[in-house]
């Protein structure tokens, strides 16, 4: 027996699936192919990366931002404006965000982030280069390090890592035997990519213009909202404009990622590595294991109450211990005349550091 209005079922519901299909197909083709602006940097695969340059250009340092996860640049403009009163100043945009280029690859490991940031440094520095990485840019500099080790030392002289990892970030949204299990049978990795393939149904959800979507992120970045409003709003706004296929794409990665082949090969280079007490993303423990791997040139150092967001809710310190740290490289770089041995003629070795800004 027939069901009256079965054919009209059928047909909405077909109609709804290719209107689906449609929707999935540009926003595939949305996030597919970006790009870049200049002035920028274009990496071996074709990506016009954004790249600014502030500070004098005959400065003994340079001094290379790398912004973190979802942000761009302007994540680190007060820090930005800093120390260009004391070295020259290199920013950039990762692929995929701020005003750099993106091509459509499903997965974006770090790895691939530290050859962007490899081309960087290599065409855009001169003279000896300070890194400073934030969160996902922090795990690029560990990547560098690992995959290019003969530039450290020669020509990076030092490393800030702020508010990142050298791995087991699964840990940080699982409990611990759950991430580890999910991570050793690939079972991350499948809701990875059906996170991926659902991305068309987060954007037409649009969470980070909703209330609800603003309080989660809001929890993640600040421990705080109520004293820095302006920063969840902004970040919200930030990623409402990353289509979730590109942001998902780095998912993968960051779960992978192990920087403690990079951190072993930073230990002979002054280095600072700042945290938030209260970061919710990455918790100050991660910090404290990157300071116990870089050993006695690090100085870490904990910003009371300040989340995941630090160079933007805390510039003052955070500026403060980064001027610090280019002081400290710029004695430790080899001097006419030193002695054998110790570069910066005083034999100053610069034990391990704990700190608690006020």
């Amino acid at each position: 027996m027939r069901v009256p209005g079965s054919r009209w079922t059928r047909l909405t519901g077909a109609v709804g699936v290719a209107a689906a299909a449609t929707a999935w197909r540009r926003h595939r083709r949305r996030s597919a192919v970006r790009v870049g602006a200049g002035p920028g940097v274009r990496t071996d695969d074709g990506v016009l990366l954004h790249v600014e340059t502030d500070g004098p250009d005959d400065a003994a340092l340079t001094v290379v931002l790398v912004h973190g996860f979802a942000a761009s640049m302007d994540q680190m403009a007060q820090q930005r404006a800093t120390l260009a009163r004391h070295a020259r100043v290199v920013a950039l945009d990762l692929r995929g965000h701020g005003h750099s280029g993106w091509r459509a690859p499903r997965r974006v490991d770090v790895d691939r982030l530290a050859r962007d940031l490899t081309a960087v440094v290599e065409s855009r520095t001169r003279g000896p280069v300070v890194l400073v990485g934030h969160s996902l840019g922090g795990m690029a500099v560990m990547a560098l390090a690992r995959s290019r080790p003969d530039l450290v030392g020669s020509v990076v002289a030092g490393v800030a890592l702020l508010s990142t990892s050298s791995g087991g970030l699964a840990r940080t949204v699982l409990p611990g035997p759950v991430a580890d299990i999910a991570t050793r049978t690939g079972l991350a990795h499948a809701v990875l990519l059906a996170a991926w393939l659902l991305a068309p149904l987060a954007d037409a959800a649009r969470p980070f213009r909703r209330s609800w979507g603003r309080r989660w992120l809001a929890r993640r970045l600040v421990a705080d909202p109520g004293r820095h409003p302006d920063v969840p709003a902004t970040m919200a706004d930030v990623r409402s404009g990353l289509p979730r296929a590109n942001t998902v794409a780095f998912y993968p990665g960051i779960v992978d990622h192990d920087g403690t082949a990079g951190l072993e090969l930073l230990r002979d280079v002054p280095s600072l590595v700042l945290t938030g007490t209260e970061d919710r993303t990455i918790p100050a423990e991660h910090s404290r294991r990157i300071a116990d791997a870089l050993g006695g040139r690090t100085t870490l150092v904990h910003v009371p109450g300040a989340g995941h967001m630090v160079t933007v809710t805390h510039p003052e310190p955070v500026g403060r211990e980064l001027v610090a740290l280019l002081q400290r490289v710029e004695r430790a770089l080899p001097r006419a005349g030193a002695p054998a041995g110790d570069p910066d003629g005083a034999g100053d070795h610069h034990l391990l550091t704990a700190i608690t800004c006020p």
